[in-house]
């Protein structure tokens, strides 16, 4: 196992520091257990002014966005204009908003966690803990004014100062934490979508590779991703963000078995790395897993940004960091001026033969999507009688039975008019 892999690499998403639930907790203090992918945590979390969730999310990754694009300084230290982070965020320019964004903004400064991980490898229990925050100093200027607010808002004429801590600026330097997809993430319009889509990335890297699938504990799953532990409620908001990481392309399908303490969501992924991407991103510096990220998110860019970053440095151009403008190069091509390629070239012509087929997405089964969101739907298995109706099901019906199960609510009046009353 990778020195960093466990401790920089995406950990406040890996642990899901920032929880997903879209309401307000009472925790400043939370314990969580969990296992995911062969590796086992015991997350301790503490927050002076209670556990981040909801657009808190949002936030951070807008300050990395801005941290990178400043140029990484050396100080960790970026200023930025209120209103610029507030269009980041998702947030709208309001008072109600700057209110949300300087409680956001003081909830991510006072969070603080422990944590250990445990894994087997070559045969030995092998366990690390580490303590550590996001933001190490704050500094906002408070509006005053006589007219009625809502709580204390950011003023909007002060920049607003922040220093990250070191451990998680050394990882932005390594171009570690964008690992997450921009484009899709601009995609997902609600927030607990965009924190799954985070937890998942970050969980399903290993090393150099992208799991195709991941399996989960659903109560643990829960607790980890900070979710009211109601299971009613719970399912609820994790259904929402399932379907909508089915529509934007992230997952292929769901699938939700067992029962009680043993009931376990498993997520198939809809893309994979290529290794000879990996192997050209790594060898610059980028870190294995960010690398796998980016061959599976944009396969068409690679080659070109190299090439791109090559020749800046090449003209004398020295960033502070090559990797995180690999990073930003890959992610960004029009910033760059490159054009992505159509067809991404391989080391020799037999091996271009070879890897061409995966880059080619395989059409999903529409059953096997409209299979997740009835049991999504349902909250259990669907009856027989309702699979075989399902399998038996014209193309015009899927798309009937999609439409259905995805509208909300859905409209089961009309799923039961397809599959029969027994789903």
């Amino acid at each position: 196992m990778d020195e960093q892999s466990r401790i920089t690499e995406l950990e406040a998403a890996r642990l899901s520091v920032i929880s997903m639930s879209k309401d307000a907790t009472d925790e400043k203090e939370w314990v969580s257990s969990f296992q995911v992918a062969e590796v086992y945590y015991t997350v301790k979390g503490y927050a002076y002014r209670k556990r981040p969730y909801g657009v808190d999310g949002d936030l951070m990754l807008a300050l990395q966005t801005l941290f990178v694009q400043a140029g990484c300084p050396e100080d960790n230290q970026i200023a930025v204009p209120p209103r610029q982070l507030c269009l980041m965020s998702r947030l709208s320019d309001s008072s109600r908003d700057y209110v949300r964004m300087r409680e956001g903004l003081l909830r991510l400064a006072s969070v603080r966690w422990e944590m250990s991980a445990r894994w087997i490898e070559q045969g030995r229990m092998q366990q690390r803990t580490n303590a550590s925050g996001l933001i190490s100093d704050l500094w906002l200027d408070d509006h005053v004014g006589l007219e009625d607010q809502i709580g204390v808002r950011v003023s909007e004429d002060a920049s607003i100062i922040v220093v990250l801590t070191k451990t998680l600026a050394d990882s932005i330097r390594q171009g570690m934490y964008q690992i997450l997809n921009g484009e899709l993430l601009r995609r997902l319009k609600t927030s607990n979508a965009r924190s799954l889509y985070c937890a998942l990335a970050a969980h399903r890297t290993k090393e150099e590779h992208l799991l195709g699938e991941l399996s989960v504990n659903l109560q643990e799953w829960v607790r980890a991703l900070g979710l009211n532990e109601n299971p009613k409620y719970a399912l609820r908001s994790l259904n929402v963000a399932h379907e909508r990481l089915i529509e934007a392309g992230y997952l292929s399908h769901v699938t939700d078995e067992g029962r009680g303490d043993k009931r376990t969501l498993t997520y198939h992924f809809h893309r994979a790395a290529q290794p000879e991407h990996v192997q050209a991103l790594t060898s610059k510096g980028v870190g294995a897993a960010v690398a796998a990220s980016l061959s599976a998110d944009h396969p068409e860019r690679v080659y070109p940004a190299l090439r791109t970053v090559e020749e800046k440095l090449g003209s004398g151009w020295k960033p502070r960091s090559v990797p995180a403008a690999i990073v930003d190069a890959v992610r960004n091509p029009g910033k760059w001026g490159y054009a992505a390629q159509e067809i991404v070239p391989a080391p020799s012509p037999r091996k271009a033969r070879k890897k061409a087929a995966p880059q080619e997405e395989a059409p999903l089964d529409p059953r096997d999507t409209v299979r997740s969101l009835l049991r999504v739907r349902l909250g259990r298995p669907a009856s027989a009688a309702a699979l075989r109706a399902l399998d038996s099901a014209t193309p015009e019906q899927l798309s009937v039975l999609k439409t259905a199960l995805t509208h909300h609510p859905s409209n089961m009046a009309l799923v039961e008019s397809v599959l029969g009353e027994s789903c």
